[in-house]
């Protein structure tokens, strides 16, 4: 795992305003990006990583620095915040290869029971929310846009009849797609960041054990209740996790500072 240099999404972010009670000039932002991938080549990852979380601000977040953030924490053995900060940064890149192998990588990582993607969920993560929706609107207008044809030139209705029904096929999968996609996004998971988690039976303390969860598994949250989440693994494990021991993960919001 190599840490990346593209310092000109660092210049574009610093040009844009960095989030914080100041902005740092662009020559400041560089050298700090710089900084940072020194020490995670000399080894130090955890303080590679604070630098790293230090650039990587809420809303203006660049690509390079949340990949590189990632890998500091990977390499600091922090599974359970790497796979986190993988996957926002998947959203930001869905079809970048290197996150890709770099998430599946720290999930293969992980023990004990965890939320498994399905063959749906990777399929729908091959886009973004945003291409999802303009592949959808696409064929919306290009529907439109034939039966305008059809209108205009009679001798064109029966051939383009033909096309806007293939059209409206693919609109109705692709509007579908989008839906599934909007619901997937909208869900929350719990990603554990702590060595080992209790989960119990009831959201006590003095609950049953019911299984234990380990660094970086993720689980679907079902409902809170205080300080505590119900999960599932998505088979048939549920129970009450510690709100504390997790990092929540939902792709709709903005991103928040990790908890350490």
């Amino acid at each position: 795992m190599k840490p990346r240099s593209n310092l000109l999404l660092i210049w574009l972010l610093a040009l844009s305003g960095v989030a914080g009670s100041s902005c740092l000039a662009a020559a400041d932002l560089a050298g700090a990006f710089d900084a940072a991938n020194k020490l995670y080549e000399q080894g130090k990852f955890a303080e590679a990583a604070t630098a790293y979380e230090n650039l990587a601000q809420p809303g203006a977040s660049s690509p390079a620095v949340v990949f590189n953030l990632g890998n500091a924490l990977f390499k600091s053995g922090q599974i359970g915040r790497a796979i986190a900060t993988y996957r926002e940064v998947e959203q930001l890149t869905p079809r970048d290869p290197d996150v890709r192998a770099n998430l599946q990588f720290a999930r293969n990582q992980v023990q004990g029971p965890t939320l498994r993607a399905g063959r749906l969920e990777l399929w729908l993560n091959a886009l973004s929310l945003n291409e999802w929706a303009l592949l959808a609107a696409g064929a919306f207008w290009l529907i439109c846009l034939l039966m305008t044809a059809g209108q205009w030139r009679s001798q064109w209705q029966r051939r383009l009849r033909a096309y806007a029904a293939m059209v409206g096929g693919a609109a109705v999968v692709l509007f579908a797609c989008l839906g599934m996609a909007w619901q997937q996004h909208s869900k929350e998971t719990a990603i554990v960041i702590a060595p080992e988690a209790v989960v119990r039976a009831g959201p006590f303390e003095e609950s049953q054990s019911a299984f234990t969860a380990h660094d970086g598994a993720e689980f679907a949250i079902l409902d809170r209740k205080d300080d505590w989440l119900q999960v599932s693994d998505g088979a048939r494990r549920t129970g009450w996790l510690k709100r504390n021991a997790v990092s929540l993960f939902g792709a709709t919001k903005a991103r928040q500072p990790l908890p350490r």
